[in-house]
């Protein structure tokens, strides 16, 4: 069997899904995600991405693998020998081993995205992230994690940015699972974005998670914000 006809087994049951269909499909097939990130949160999210079928994934994190956060027993991706290593370098060969029909790569300055998922725990990283992503024209998906949840902010193209959407605030530190099941949230989001299946053309949304339970409500743009100007 071809590559061709392997992806094309591989990813028939995801043209059934509703609000996604074959055109939806095709454009999560043909999407070159950006993810900032590849911690604990990440990793579910990219594992996710990888399994869906996406073109290509670009992974940005400078950090080494930690080795209370990454490899401590819960991690999906990094092994206790893995610590010390670099994180982006070691997401590589973790994604590669989980699907040979993506292409995996650390971020460079020649990649074209076409949409950005940020995975954070910090809200400086997150903001920094977020405004590359609007200034660039990018679709993008934010989550920060915080104590047993956090929240997942979701910009498509014309939408409020994170820094409307966003309060900032007093951020605990995240509990092992509530990173798996946020970073997941986020990597849905995201492909949701990617296929122009959300409700109604340039609205984000946030999702607060909080113990497992998810609250969802609109955004809306703050009155003089600037990201009126760029999408």
């Amino acid at each position: 069997m071809s590559a061709t006809d392997l992806s094309g087994v591989r990813f028939a049951r995801q043209r059934l899904l509703p609000g996604i269909g074959p055109e939806g499909l095709e454009l999560v097939r043909n999407a070159r995600i950006h993810v900032v990130g590849a911690g604990d949160m990440a990793g579910p999210a990219l594992l996710h991405l990888a399994q869906v079928g996406v073109r290509a994934i670009f992974v940005d994190d400078g950090a080494d693998v930690d080795g209370l956060a990454d490899g401590d027993g819960e991690s999906w991706m990094y092994a206790p020998g893995q610590v010390g290593r670099p994180r982006a370098l070691e997401a590589l060969e973790v994604l590669r081993a989980a699907s040979t029909l993506v292409e995996v790569r650390p971020i460079a300055t020649d990649v074209e995205p076409t949409a950005t998922l940020v995975c954070a725990q910090r809200e400086p990283v997150a903001r920094n992230a977020a405004e590359r992503a609007r200034r660039a024209g990018l679709p993008h998906v934010v989550a920060i994690g915080s104590g047993e949840g956090g929240v997942v902010i979701t910009i498509p193209s014309g939408a409020p940015c994170f820094r409307c959407a966003f309060q900032p605030g007093a951020r605990l530190p995240l509990r092992a699972g509530a990173g798996a099941s946020l970073g997941t949230l986020a990597a849905v989001e995201l492909l949701l974005v990617v296929a122009r299946a959300l409700p109604g053309p340039g609205a984000g949304r946030r999702i607060d998670l909080s113990e497992g339970w998810p609250s969802t409500r609109p955004t809306a743009r703050v009155p003089g914000c600037d990201c009126v100007n760029v999408c």
